[in-house]
């Protein structure tokens, strides 16, 4: 099957890419202005339908509701950087802090965090089938190369950036 088709076939809203998340999942998210917005909201407002999933992030640029008091029955936050958005659910009790430096991240999805669900953001595709993490490449494409499911918002303001920061749509 090519690209094109792999990709129409994936393409469904937000509300229903994550209907695959369930209950104890560990979902990353992508860091800073790379977060995927759409999803992290769709993820939310499935939250009576949720218990126990994990939330691991980074810089929260969005408005991290999944931190917000009243949440801890369906989310727990795991932040590897104590932001704005995060910290009074950190020094509240309500989520983790796990300390780290930023290159040590990608292990730690592979050894310590294993990923069930990385929501991340990209480019749409080049002509060949492979999206660009853009300005999110850093702990991002790591999480979903280890992730078990990745749920891609695709974003055309998102700019291409060159290197190692493509995802093609097969994965």
């Amino acid at each position: 099957m090519d690209w094109k088709s792999i990709y129409k076939q994936r393409c469904v809203s937000a509300d229903e890419a994550v209907k695959v998340i369930k209950s104890g999942d560990r979902v990353i998210l992508g860091h800073a202005c790379g977060e995927p917005q759409l999803l992290t909201e769709a993820m939310v407002k499935r939250k009576d339908s949720l218990e126990n999933v994990e939330v691991v992030h980074m810089v929260a640029m969005g408005k991290a509701e999944y931190a917000q008091p009243g949440m801890e029955p369906h989310f727990r936050h795991n932040a590897l950087f104590v932001g704005a958005t995060t910290r009074a659910a950190v020094n509240e009790g309500r989520a983790d802090y796990t300390p780290c430096f930023f290159y040590e991240i990608p292990r730690l999805f592979e050894k310590e965090l294993p990923i069930d669900v990385a929501l991340v953001q990209v480019s749409p595709p080049d002509e060949h089938g492979y999206c660009s993490f853009g300005i999110s490449v850093d702990y991002t494409k790591p999480a979903a190369q280890a992730a078990k499911i990745v749920i891609a918002e695709v974003n055309d303001q998102m700019p291409r950036t060159h290197g190692d920061s493509f995802l093609h749509v097969s994965d």
